[in-house]
C-alpha cells in the first residue's frame, strides 16, 4: 500500500517541475475504485487484465482531482484513438503511473507531459533502442541502465507533450535528451508533428522515492 506521507513527498516533487499554472494531483492503486468510472471510459477498459483497470482508474481519478483544483467540473476522459486521455476544451493535461501510484497534472493553455517510472536501470538488450551512442557517451561510467530509464522518461514526457488532436508518433531516435541534474535538453533530429528538426524542448527531472518524475511544460 502506497503511503500518505509518500504520496505528498512525489506530489511536492512533480509539482516542483512545473509552473504555479499547473495543477497536480495523485492516486494510489489501492484509494481507487474501478466502479467509479464513467461510462464513456469503460469501452477502453474491454479485456484489462485488473492491474490495468486499476491504473486506469487511479488515472481518471488523479485527473478529475487536478481538475477541480482548476475550477473545473467533473467530466468524462474517454480514451482517445491515440490511447491519451480526451481532456475537455482548453485543458492540457497528461497522466502517467507506477510502483502503485497514478499522477495526474492539467492546466489551461499550452501542452505539458509528464512521465513517471521506477528508478532503476534497464536491461542491456534496450539500451540501443532507447538511445542513441551518442547519448549513452555522456553517462557516467557504471550507470547507463539507470541514465537509459532516465532519457527513457524525459522522451516519454516530450511525446506527451503535444496538442490534442494533433499527436504525432515519432521514434525514440528521433530525439536527443541530455541529462542534467534536475533537467534534460531534448533535440529533434527530425521534423515529428508540431516539433521541427533542430528544435529545442526544455523539461525537468525530480528523483524521489526510488521513482524518476520527467516532466514538460510547453
Amino acid at each position: 500500500m502506497t503511503q500518505p506521507a509518500r504520496v505528498r513527498r512525489i506530489e511536492a516533487a512533480i509539482g516542483a517541475l512545473f509552473p504555479k499554472d499547473v495543477a497536480v494531483a495523485l492516486c494510489s492503486l489501492s484509494a481507487a475504485d474501478p466502479r467509479d468510472l464513467w461510462p464513456e471510459e469503460r469501452p477502453a477498459l474491454r479485456g484489462a487484465v485488473p492491474h490495468r483497470v486499476a491504473e486506469f482508474a487511479a488515472g481518471r481519478q488523479a485527473a478529475r482531482t487536478a481538475l477541480a483544483a482548476l475550477g473545473h467540473r467533473a467530466v468524462a476522459l474517454p480514451m482517445g484513438p491515440d490511447r491519451a486521455p480526451i481532456w475537455p476544451d482548453g485543458i492540457a493535461g497528461s497522466i502517467s503511473h507506477t510502483a502503485g501510484i497514478a499522477v495526474a497534472v492539467v492546466r489551461h493553455g499550452a501542452p505539458l507531459g509528464i512521465d513517471i517510472e521506477d528508478d532503476s536501470p534497464l536491461a542491456e538488450d534496450l539500451w540501443s533502442t532507447l538511445t542513441s551512442p551518442e547519448e549513452r557517451s555522456a553517462f557516467p561510467p557504471g550507470e547507463t541502465g539507470q541514465q537509459v530509464r532516465r532519457v527513457f522518461a524525459a522522451k516519454e514526457a516530450l511525446f506527451k507533450a503535444q496538442a490534442q488532436g494533433a499527436r504525432a508518433m515519432f521514434g525514440f531516435d528521433a530525439v536527443r535528451v541530455t541529462l542534467a541534474e534536475s533537467a534534460f535538453d531534448a533535440q529533434f533530429l527530425t521534423n515529428a508533428g508540431a516539433f521541427r528538426s533542430g528544435g529545442r524542448v526544455q523539461g525537468r527531472l525530480a528523483l524521489v522515492d526510488g521513482l524518476v518524475v520527467a516532466g514538460v511544460a510547453r
